[in-house]
């Protein structure tokens, strides 16, 4: 069976990632431009000039429209909307950038190789690497997908193999019996040859102190081997069990209840996981070799010795853990097995796997508490950015301050069933937008939360937070919760806490301060939106404004007088409109209105409910006109709406024709204000430019 060249690999990859990127920019763009979507993308693909570097179609039917953004587009479209549209943040976008420039220029590399011959191995690795990492932005399911390519496109060099199939591996028969005893301390190199380490034909390379090496596999019975308490998979179990029975409990068993144990956290940290890798061990053997120190330590393959030593469990059968044995001692070589083991983990397997509070601890406890690596060396080892890494640990050292508020130190299995990452995650942009006094507040505000179980969704929450910060709403709000604050602390800086349930305990002692939380977060929420409110007529007057400043005054010189006269019929429109939000203000801020100077033109407008006192919110009032003289007109047109004391507009407006002939009836309805005492009708000429009143009339209230 012939293998398939890495140049397959790669196009598969960018076919998913394809497929990832267009559906999430279309529902997004539909989300955020409704029927007009494609249009927005076309903008968003555009140069400056307006004109598009890829042919696109200007019209089609949705599916034809979503399969005409082919890669390039959907690599570039992603670009230049992820923090519009994806919430990536101004921190990460440069990476995001590079992700993308770099899969732009490796796709054209891949075309010019079409016809010539293989891509080299190393650009296909970095290139799918790349792929997964652009890729878990949007979908990380899917970036999985992509990530178990890499790793085939990555495993094909670190097994011996021919053109046809893997080569088998020969174990020697009539071996030496040993008397190696289970679980005594052992140089597994002085076992070569023997029933416990037997030799195969296979090879892998590991890279150990900036040396890239093949070394020989061998088939090490489990017996022989532990796991590597040190693995950052288990940190946090590690620490559960330190915390509930010593320090030092798990060192002073011996080592299969050891390996019990900490089999128990593996599966544990994932048990779908790893029943999915137990049945592939028991389908195809172990495939993938690991990495074993001469005295047994597993530094790489802990989640495969595990399936195995279930497999020998459930069978009864001797299994053997196929591995390279490096022989170096943990204490001598500690710094570079770490880099060992970073290389390994989070190059060839899953990150995803790893329970983000146990990488987050890790990371912190290795570069921070013991000082193992610096960050430069932890990020080159873990192929990650240095500005990855420094965010992982910025997000530990605050869900290290959360379990020192809630006076559990360092107790990061207390977190991890918080489920606190992501929300300290999403938190980091908006915490670094503020002041510091306002930062420290905003985390004491987010532990409080967490403290009282006052987060049923935590992701809203953020989006809550976010949405008051970027609107300047959040100040009354953190101001409330300094006294909630108070509130809290009276209670719980005596309390004596041992352990989470003491904490769950106080929480579920204080309902009626959780519910104060969540009370003042929906009290905030509705401020802002009100203020939001507010803000729009101004906005959308300037708008309007900046519109009619656009128009090119010579334009009028050219109209014919049918165009003049519908213009000048919509600018008395626009007036009208105008003089009845500018009456609306006026009347907001109480500005007195001076009575009109008399118009011989129009008739004397009437009000037949003078003397009638006012009983009711709903007002019916009677007009009527009568000539002076023979040359006034019949009609005229008014408005008229009711104002207090101090003349606030307190009713709807009412436009009518009043004639000679007939009297109108108009319909009032005004605000109920109990306390009014005295209103007054204001009668105006619909044609009124400033605040004056053709009549003022009061009347008395008695509601």
């Amino acid at each position: 069976m012939a293998l398939r060249v890495n140049q397959d690999y790669v196009n598969d990859g960018f076919a998913i990632l394809q497929e990832v990127l267009v559906n999430a920019e279309v529902e997004a763009f539909k989300d955020s431009y409704g029927s007009n979507w494609w249009n927005g993308i076309l903008n968003k693909l555009s140069d400056k000039y307006g004109k598009l570097s890829y042919k696109l179609p200007q019209s089609g039917t949705d599916e034809q429209l979503r399969k005409s953004i082919d890669l390039s587009n959907s690599i570039i479209l992603f670009e230049r909307t992820c923090k519009e549209l994806f919430g990536i943040s101004d921190s990460e976008f440069p990476t995001v950038s590079n992700y993308t420039h770099e899969l732009i220029n490796n796709r054209n590399k891949i075309l010019g190789h079409i016809g010539v011959g293989d891509i080299d191995q190393q650009d296909a690795e970095r290139t799918l690497d790349s792929m997964t990492r652009l890729c878990d932005y949007v979908d990380r399911d899917e970036a999985d997908r992509i990530r178990q390519i890499y790793l085939e496109v990555r495993n094909n060099v670190n097994q011996s193999i021919t053109e046809n199939e893997p080569v088998p591996v020969d174990i020697r028969r009539n071996l030496e019996q040993s008397n190696f005893t289970a679980g005594e301390k052992v140089n597994l190199m002085e076992l070569v040859g023997t029933d416990i380490v037997q030799p195969t034909t296979l090879k892998t390379k590991v890279t150990f102190a900036g040396e890239t090496k093949s070394y020989p596999v061998y088939k090490v019975k489990l017996d022989a081997l532990y796991y590597n308490d040190q693995n950052d998979r288990i940190a946090t179990w590690i620490d559960r069990y330190s915390s509930e029975y010593g320090a030092d409990a798990l060192k002073n068993l011996n080592q299969e209840q050891r390996n019990e144990i900490i089999e128990n956290f593996i599966f544990e940290s994932n048990p779908e996981a790893i029943k999915k890798t137990q049945s592939n061990i028991l389908l195809t053997e172990q495939r993938v070799p690991g990495v074993t120190l001469s005295d047994g330590r597993i530094v790489d393959g802990n989640r495969r010795f595990t399936c195995l030593r279930r497999i020998q469990r459930d069978t009864a059968e001797p299994k053997y853990f196929e591995t390279a044995i490096m022989d170096v001692d943990i204490e001598t070589d500690k710094k570079q097995i770490k880099m060992l083991e970073l290389a390994i983990q989070h190059g060839e397997e899953k990150k995803v796997d790893y329970d983000l509070i146990d990488y987050a601890l890790g990371t912190y406890r290795d570069i921070e508490l013991e000082k193992t690596l610096t960050v430069d060396e932890y990020a080159k080892s873990a192929n990650e950015s240095v500005a990855e890494v420094k965010k992982r640990i910025e997000i530990a050292k605050v869900i290290a301050e959360f379990l020192q508020y809630i006076k559990l130190p360092m107790q990061f299995f207390v977190a991890r069933e918080y489920q606190v990452y992501s929300l300290f995650f999403e938190m980091m942009p908006i915490l670094n937008k503020l002041a510091p006094k306002e930062k420290e507040l905003l985390k004491t505000i987010t532990f409080n939360n967490i403290l009282l179980h006052a987060l049923l969704d935590q992701r809203k929450f953020i989006r809550d937070i976010k949405m008051l910060i970027n609107k300047n709403s959040y100040k009354e709000y953190f101001n409330e919760q300094v006294d909630i604050n108070t509130l809290i602390h009276e209670k719980f800086d005596g309390r004596a806490i041992t352990n989470k349930d003491d904490v769950d305990a106080f929480a579920n002692e204080n309902e009626i301060i959780r519910e104060k939380l969540k009370k003042s977060m929906d009290a905030a929420l509705q401020l802002s939106r009100r203020k939001q409110l507010k803000s729009q007529p101004m906005e959308n007057v300037s708008k309007s404004i900046s519109t009619l400043a656009d128009i090119d005054e010579h334009v009028f010189e050219k109209m014919n007088d049918t165009e003049k006269e519908e213009l000048r019929g919509k600018l008395n429109s626009l007036s009208n409109v105008v003089n009845e939000y500018k009456g609306m203000v006026s009347g907001m801020v109480a500005e007195k209105p001076k009575l009109a100077i008399s118009n011989p033109d129009i008739p004397l407008v009437l009000c037949r409910n003078l003397k009638t006192s006012i009983t009711s919110t709903s007002v019916e009032i009677s007009f009527g006109a009568v000539k002076e003289c023979a040359e006034q007109e019949d009609t005229c047109i008014i408005k008229a709406y009711f104002v207090d004391e101090e003349y606030r507009k307190i009713s709807n407006i009412n436009r009518c024709e009043v004639t000679t002939v007939q009297d109108t009836v108009c319909d009032f309805v005004l605000d109920n204000q109990n306390e009014i005492k005295k209103v007054f009708l204001l009668i105006q000429s619909d044609t009124n430019v400033t605040n004056e009143a053709l009549r003022i009339i009061p009347f008395n209230v008695q509601l």
